[in-house]
């Protein structure tokens, strides 16, 4: 099998400089100790706006969990964020998809935030430690389960002090994930993807980059590869 390091060099001679220079730039910066879940959204609007703000902050991975709602992405508003981000899917009619969900979570080894009015943790005082948070965001109208309280290492209260019940759900999504990563990013902890990982979200990107011809180029480079050998 052609060498991943090779096919990637290889595509991105077809990049213009800016193109190349940008993926390497965003990957560089992109997290898996950081992930973002989506239970029950209902609103299409809130999932695209959820989805760009995942991108903005470097989380590579959002778990897309529909129960009692299907989810539905608006493009216009994920301004083709969709495209940069893992995007996992739990949808099946037959399944219990936020324990699917769980499950993979946990043998990623990630702990679960949710938002919560009566968390015992306050926003400012909630800290990465090391270990992967996966910050999950209820339906906008019941919040998060009971099921997915009940999973959660952390309850993370954001503060308010005006009439308004609570903060849209992208809004408080896009206020917890900006506090981890910044708190991620200062701290010494390996968060960066492994070169691996990098050379994998690099090849996907530079695909989408290319277009139509990403696969007659990328077919015509293993053949070549192969007739070296």
């Amino acid at each position: 099998m052609i060498p991943i390091d090779y096919l990637l060099e290889e595509l991105k001679k077809h990049l213009t400089p800016e193109r190349k220079q940008r993926i390497e730039e965003v990957a560089a910066q992109r997290t898996r100790k950081l992930s973002l879940v989506l239970e029950d959204i209902r609103q299409e609007h809130n999932i695209g706006a959820l989805l760009r703000t995942a991108d903005i902050l470097g989380v590579q991975d959002v778990h897309l969990v529909s129960q009692k709602y299907e989810a539905k992405l608006a493009k216009a508003i994920a301004k083709g964020s969709d495209k940069w981000i893992s995007l996992k899917r739990y949808q099946s009619r037959e399944s219990n998809n936020f324990e699917l969900c769980l499950q993979a979570l946990k043998a990623d080894g990630y702990d679960l935030v949710v938002a919560d009015p009566e968390g015992e943790t306050e926003l400012a005082d909630l800290k990465y430690s090391g270990k992967p948070l996966a910050v999950l965001m209820g339906s906008e109208w019941e919040g998060v389960s009971e099921a997915s309280s009940a999973a959660a290492q952390h309850r993370v209260r954001i503060p308010q002090f005006g009439f308004t019940e609570s903060f849209n759900v992208s809004v408080a999504a896009a206020l917890i994930l900006q506090q981890l990563s910044n708190d991620l990013r200062r701290s010494s902890y390996p968060w960066q993807l492994s070169e691996m990982e990098r050379m994998e979200i690099e090849l996907d990107w530079t695909m989408k980059r290319l277009g139509n011809s990403a696969w007659p180029l990328r077919d015509k480079i293993e053949q070549e590869w192969r007739e070296a050998q």
